[in-house]
């Protein structure tokens, strides 16, 4: 669906809440095992960057960062694709752990948020949850979201591209 409606979507993993150790609440161990795909997305980012930035150090291949976006000065058409496409992939990385964060269901950063609330404040939102699913598309559907989450997803690629590139002292 992604490919060709623009959007798209994962099968939630069923978590049994009763597993969890007893040193910490089961509102806290969702948010934990909630927070653990974002953190993913961050790393295979941080990893994928690592590659990329490793094959321009092995072949010679310049990648500058501007405000208009990435220049990549390769002697090989094959080696700027590749550096392209795993470009491409650190930013959907980053892009999809942030989008995960945003604090409406169902996405997961509403299950991080909850352990942090006030007892009236979770209450409301769990009796507003059908509020919440209805904004959430609301807010995918306008664009919204992208407002929302550019700043960050550019804040955090340029973090991770500037101290990958420094790692690499290109």
């Amino acid at each position: 669906m992604l490919l060709f409606a623009g959007f798209g979507w994962g099968k939630p993993v069923h978590v049994n809440p009763t597993q969890y150790t007893r040193k910490m609440s089961m509102e806290k161990g969702e948010a934990i095992v909630s927070v653990a795909g974002p953190v993913m997305n961050f790393i295979l980012a941080m990893v994928l960057a690592i590659v990329m930035f490793g094959i321009a150090k092995v072949t010679n291949t310049a990648i500058v960062m501007s405000n208009l976006g990435y220049y990549i000065s390769a002697s090989n058409v094959t080696i700027e694709v590749i550096i392209k496409i795993l470009l491409y992939a650190v930013t959907i990385n980053i892009g999809l752990g942030v989008f995960n964060l945003i604090p409406l269901p169902p996405l997961d950063g509403s299950k991080v948020i909850m352990p942090f609330l006030p007892y009236n404040a979770k209450q409301w939102f769990r009796n507003n949850e059908q509020i919440f699913y209805i904004l959430f598309v609301v807010i995918w559907i306008t664009g919204i979201t992208s407002i929302m989450i550019s700043p960050a997803i550019k804040w955090i690629s340029t973090g991770i591209m500037t101290l990958t590139g420094m790692i690499f002292g290109l």
